[in-house]
């Protein structure tokens, strides 16, 4: 058989598992999926899964007849595409009929057999798992998408399994999603979904790792975060976890910071579905890793920074509490880090400012590092933000998800009240270049609406009113970075991964790249 029938045999699978997957088969499966795949090839602790193609997606489109409605229901719904309203509206018709469209019995046929097949590789028939979706997009100008949508955990059984795919399918058509694809011009016809199912890590504690400090760019230490139960409260920043610092050399632990932990995300032990639940007093100080785990998690995370040739990682894990250690730690997700791993040396040389007699109105973790002043904005949803956060605002919330990011791009400072180093606001905080400090507790009490403050988000503390020395000019640095002296002339065209495109402009004028080889979707998408 020819390479090219095989490649064209491969492209129209329906089932692909990790073991047969690398990261160039995004257009296949979509970028979390080909990444789980690649880690699985390279020996890293990943839950075995499978995913379910974007062919099978376009297969369900195409066969049901619905292809056409729903492009239909778009170019019928919204008329004024600066209305948010209309997105909205247009959602819920398509969700509502993607969700309710049978799936072609081959196509459920496959995942069930599938589902089964991974039962029997982990010995049980009815397997916990977890199903997200991995959106990709095939042949459009200068990007590629490789984020997800919607993720559900703790699924039992296929009805429900099935059930999950539908609406992980429907979830390429959130608001948010088409609003930015008509934005940035893309077609909806030419972006496809596929699935990753895989084992549940029944999570006894679970976090996020950097194998660079992502507020210092320290490349010699790694970072790791980690509250009880799921990870998804660390990464969602709904708490403020605790914060563990190994030098990556030494391997020593270099720094420990334990939060009080009040709430977890577990399995309800009788329904198996996802709970937030409580967590003991006799827990909520105490360390959730211990510090053979917290060094296991650091060795694992030097070997997936070197499978990706030095670049630094961005690493999602678990540790399951049905397991025994060292065996119960699972990768579930890695990705570069998106800030520091474009810096030069000369760039990332840590500076400290010292401050005395200065009145503290409070303190947190410095998340993105930088110094800002403005009036302070209270607002606790979206719907508040959107009436009185105004341009060089400093956005002080409980903590921000996707839905916040229009919002953040016009704040001139951020403090939150929950999360931590690795959680949504720091992450996009770092990439928009905006200072950040998390974890205060009580900013949206102490802090008072309308009053002027000073953001010092190195050391992690805002002052009463403008401290003057500490507000300088950025004139000067910014002079520097836009006068890059040469750049070399390469055989190789060289490209950049860019999350926000409202900073184009500043990572051309840093790195001076030929283009844009990926736009990662889960910020993009989700952010609009």
């Amino acid at each position: 058989m020819s390479k090219l029938n095989e490649s064209k045999i491969r492209s129209e699978k329906l089932i692909l598992w990790f073991t047969e997957l690398y990261n160039v088969d995004i257009p296949l499966v979509g970028g979390k999926n080909a990444n789980l795949g690649e880690m699985t090839q390279a020996g890293i602790p990943v839950p075995p899964g499978f995913a379910l193609s974007a062919y099978a997606y376009k297969r369900f489109i195409s066969e049901t007849g619905i292809d056409e409605k729903i492009y239909s229901l778009i170019k019928e719904t919204i008329t004024d595409i600066e209305n948010p309203e209309l997105y909205a509206e247009a959602s819920k018709k398509i969700r509502k009929l993607i969700e309710s469209t049978p799936i072609p019995q081959d196509i459920q046929n496959a995942v069930k057999k599938s589902y089964h097949e991974l039962g029997k590789k982990t010995g049980s028939d009815t397997i916990f798992v977890a199903v997200r979706s991995s959106a990709t997009a095939e042949d459009l100008p200068g990007a590629s998408f490789a984020g997800q949508q919607d993720t559900f955990l703790n699924i039992r059984g296929v009805d429900e399994l099935l059930e999950m795919v539908a609406r992980c399918w429907s979830s390429l058509f959130t608001a948010r999603a088409m609003f930015y694809r008509n934005e940035k011009g893309f077609k909806h016809e030419d972006v496809f979904i596929s699935v990753c199912v895989q084992q549940m890590v029944n999570s006894t504690v679970a976090g996020v790792m950097f194998t660079v400090n992502p507020v210092t760019g320290n490349f010699d230490q790694i970072l790791i975060e980690g509250n009880w139960g799921l990870g998804e409260s660390v990464v969602s920043g709904s708490v403020t976890p605790d914060d563990f610092l190994v030098n990556k050399a030494s391997m020593e632990i270099i720094d420990r910071k334990i939060a009080k932990k009040k709430i977890e995300y577990i399995r309800d032990p009788k329904t198996g579905g996802t709970i937030h639940a409580n967590i003991p007093q006799e827990r909520q100080n105490q360390p959730c890793l211990n510090d053979k785990e917290i060094i296991k998690l650091a060795e694992i995370s030097k070997v997936i920074e070197k499978h990706y040739e030095g670049m630094a990682q961005d690493i999602e894990w678990a540790i399951d509490r049905d397991i025994a250690f060292p065996e119960n730690i699972f990768i579930v997700q890695s990705r570069p880090e998106t800030v520091w791993n474009e810096k030069t040396k000369s760039e990332i040389q840590e500076t400290r400012t010292f401050v005395t007699e200065r009145n503290i109105v409070i303190k947190g973790s410095p998340a993105s590092p930088g110094i800002a002043a403005g009036k302070a904005k209270i607002v606790l949803s979206t719907q508040e933000a959107s009436k009185q956060l105004e341009k060089g605002d400093i956005l002080v919330t409980e903590m921000t998800t996707p839905d916040w990011v229009p919002y953040m791009r016009i704040a001139g400072a951020i403090v939150t009240n929950d999360g931590g180093m690795t959680c949504h606001a720091a992450i996009v905080s770092r990439e928009l270049g905006i200072p950040c400090i998390v974890g205060t507790e009580n900013g949206t009490e102490v802090l008072k609406n309308g009053v002027d403050y000073t953001v010092n988000a190195k050391t992690g503390t805002v002052y009463e009113g403008y401290v003057e020395d500490l507000i300088k000019p950025l004139e000067a640095s910014a002079a520097i970075i836009s006068s890059v002296a040469s750049v070399p002339i390469t055989g190789t065209k060289v490209y950049v991964n860019l999350s926000i495109p409202e900073i184009a402009g500043k990572v051309y004028n840093e790195s001076k790249p030929d283009g844009v080889g990926l736009l990662r979707a889960e910020h993009l998408m989700l952010s609009v």
